[in-house]
């Protein structure tokens, strides 16, 4: 059985960092969408898709990626899987904010 990116007991690597900080706009945002598509009223995915959206990162993209990071990708590749967003409405959505902050 192959090990996923996330799985790494016993496994030699760097130490981890548990200080604890206080969540910036971006994080509060990401968060925010997470509950609000995970939530009965709307219910777009569940928090297991999340996590299994998370655990198919490449394992470049796993060590990389910050943690609110993946969750944002994951959110992208959830909703372009589930048809409600495709990945060219959400790039064109994203150039628009883009422009508006010039």
């Amino acid at each position: 059985m192959q090990r996923k990116v996330n799985d790494v007991g016993g496994l030699p690597g760097n130490e981890i960092d548990r200080h604890e900080h206080d969540p910036n706009l971006h994080e509060k945002r990401i968060d925010a969408m997470l509950m609000l598509l995970t939530s009965p009223a709307i219910n777009a995915f569940s928090v297991d898709s999340l996590r299994r959206a998370i655990e198919e990162n490449t394992q470049d993209d796993y060590t990389k990626r910050g943690y609110y990071e993946k969750w944002l990708l994951a959110i992208r590749k959830l909703l372009v899987e589930q048809h409600i967003l495709s990945n060219e409405e959400i790039d064109a959505r994203m150039q628009q904010i883009r422009a508006s902050k010039v």
